[in-house]
């Protein structure tokens, strides 16, 4: 492992953008393709199948219909950061990336910190809680930068 160079990976639920971060160069570099989600499909294109329909418990027979189990947009949102959280870890693998910084939505950090792999922990250098991901290359450097040269709190 290289412990100067740093995997940043820029997320939020829909999108995915992985740079390399050396602090003696001072700039982010694209390293990895960008991930994309299912999530911009038409809800119906997610839930395929009609909901079910149930009997009332008493009352002549009334129906009503039936909700889905699992919310299929939360299940797509958890899907991707799962996906991500392994695109990391391969990435940390294969590149010899010593630090990890994961720059997303504080909720997204919490569910990414949930479903990584021990060796992907080990090497989380910085959380940072920030909707990110739709800045273009060089409105998240001026934006990021700072944040990434700035001391741990």
């Amino acid at each position: 492992m290289n412990d100067d160079r740093t995997l940043v990976a820029v997320f939020d639920s829909d999108l995915a953008r992985f740079f390399e971060y050396r602090p003696a160069h001072g700039k982010l570099v694209p390293t990895l393709q960008n991930m994309k989600s299912a999530l911009d499909h038409h809800g119906r294109d997610i839930e395929t199948d009609k909901p079910g329909r149930g009997f009332a418990s008493s009352g002549g027979g009334v129906r009503h219909s039936l909700e889905s189990r699992h919310d299929p947009r939360k299940l797509e949102k958890h899907d991707f950061v799962l996906a991500v959280a392994k695109a990391v870890g391969d990435a940390l693998e294969k590149h010899a990336f010593g630090r990890l910084a994961i720059v997303a939505p504080h909720r997204s950090v919490g569910e990414f910190r949930s479903v990584a792999s021990d060796n992907v922990k080990k090497a989380l250098w910085r959380e940072i809680g920030k909707e990110f991901a739709k800045l273009s290359d060089s409105e998240l450097e001026q934006q990021l930068l700072p944040l990434l040269q700035s001391p741990l709190d």
